[in-house]
């Protein structure tokens, strides 16, 4: 009797149902099982230890009938030796792994040191993003303003430094400063996505890029130029802002609002002369001259020139209640943080209050009000552009910022807090008369 009865063409012929027990096996119990849907498997049947034990090699035909009987007689050859085959091979599989493992903990820890000496030499020769980024900051010192200057370093520490802030520059990947970028489009900031702070970022990182490039001109890449078209898009939004019907209601909560005494007086300024929150929140006592009524405004980003404004006696009383609590010294902030005297006011602190007096309105949005008010006023619309500082191209600011002109600003701006006086009182509002 043939030792092997197992053949190609009978592994191919095979029918559903063939086992062991039957057709198609070796004498040695290395066999082909056929299931009922046609599907051909190796299987040997033996004994270890008294207990029967069946094995597996793999399915027919992508394991050969020479490979399968490989492999079965080696497993033969085990249990001839007492050890299971299936125990040897699950030990085999667990060290093997193990090993990776262990290959791929070692290649971490050399990647990790390497990474560590480069760091250390980029910080030795300060080529690092950060240390670029903060002699950027510092470079800008007399060409910007304090609060933008710490306003883009802030931004950096929260977005940019924990993520690539140590590595040296050069090594920092574009998808990766993409990424950071698009991470920070996603975000939200009082219900709205971070998508223009993305831009911004892009661009203050652009110019960390050619700082380094000036510093080394070895170094010309600067992937925040391709990266900045491919972030998302930034839809503008108009600030939120009362309408005029709501303004009386607005000045009773005001003069109701029980928070801190020098934001709810910023409020006020806004009010009285239709600046921006930055001029005023920048503004110091140096500034000012209370006894002829008069803000010299010092420029500002939008707007670069010098600015005279007059001031309403109600602002001039204003200032003078406040004097006591914040003017210590001509540099002194009129308006500073409720923490220190010596910080500017957050660009946020005058929208929470509004928004804690029932208002959802930023405090920009009453620079529009002042605006609609003084035009409902009857005065120049030239006139009143000129006096709430927006940009104009000719040589009409100039025109109206003479000393004639000065006169009727002052004039009409004492119009226009006279009629916020009266409006808060009556709590209403009252029909504005036209100047002829």
């Amino acid at each position: 009797m043939a030792t092997n009865i197992l053949t190609d063409k009978f592994c191919k012929t095979a029918p559903p149902g063939c086992h062991y027990d039957r057709d198609g096996k070796d004498r040695n119990g290395f066999h082909l099982l056929v299931t009922q849907d046609g599907k051909r498997y190796w299987r040997l049947a033996c004994r270890l230890g008294g207990k029967r034990k069946l094995m597996g090699f793999g399915q027919y035909p992508k394991v050969s009938l020479q490979l399968a009987r490989e492999r079965a007689a080696g497993a033969i050859a085990t249990v001839g030796l007492g050890i299971d085959p299936v125990e040897k091979a699950r030990c085999l599989r667990e060290a093997a792994e193990q090993a990776k493992e262990e290959a791929k903990r070692e290649a971490a820890r050399r990647k990790e040191g390497a990474e560590r000496e480069k760091q250390r030499q980029a910080i030795e020769a300060g080529n690092t993003f950060e240390q670029i980024a903060r002699r950027l900051h510092a470079d800008k010192v007399g060409k910007t303003t304090e609060e933008y200057r710490d306003k883009i370093l802030r931004q950096f520490e929260i977005h940019l430094f924990p993520a690539i802030g140590q590595k040296n520059i050069k090594d920092i990947e574009g998808r990766e400063l993409l990424a950071l970028f698009r991470g920070v489009a996603e975000k939200t900031n009082h219900g709205r996505k971070m998508t223009y702070m993305a831009k911004r970022l892009c661009q203050w990182t652009a110019e960390v890029y050619d700082l380094a490039h000036v510093e080394d001109t070895s170094f010309s890449v600067n992937p925040c130029r391709a990266i900045i078209k491919l972030l998302p898009r930034h839809g503008t939004q108009h600030m939120a802002r009362i309408r005029f019907q709501e303004l009386p209601r607005f000045l009773r909560a005001l003069e109701q609002y029980g928070g801190y005494p020098v934001t709810k007086a910023a409020i006020w300024m806004l009010l009285y002369t239709g600046m921006r929150q930055a001029s005023v929140r920048r503004a110091a006592w140096g500034d000012f001259d209370l006894d002829n009524a008069i803000w010299h405004r010092r420029p500002e980003k939008a707007d670069k020139e010098a600015h005279d404004l007059p001031l309403p006696t109600q602002a001039v009383a204003l200032l003078r209640n406040i004097l006591p609590m914040t003017g210590q010294g001509a540099d002194d902030l009129v308006f500073p943080s409720p923490r220190s005297n010596y910080s500017t006011m957050s660009e946020a602190a005058i929208g929470q209050a509004i928004e804690r007096m029932g208002f959802q309105m930023v405090g920009h949005g009453l620079r529009g009000v002042v605006d609609t008010g003084l035009n409902e006023l009857g005065y120049n619309h030239r006139m009143v552009d000129v006096q709430i500082g927006h940009k104009i191209k000719d040589s009409v600011e100039a025109a109206y910022n003479d000393a004639k002109h000065f006169e009727a600003r002052q004039k009409m701006m004492q119009d226009w807090a006279d009629y916020l006086t009266r409006a808060a009182a009556l709590n209403l509002v009252i029909p504005l008369r036209k100047q002829a």
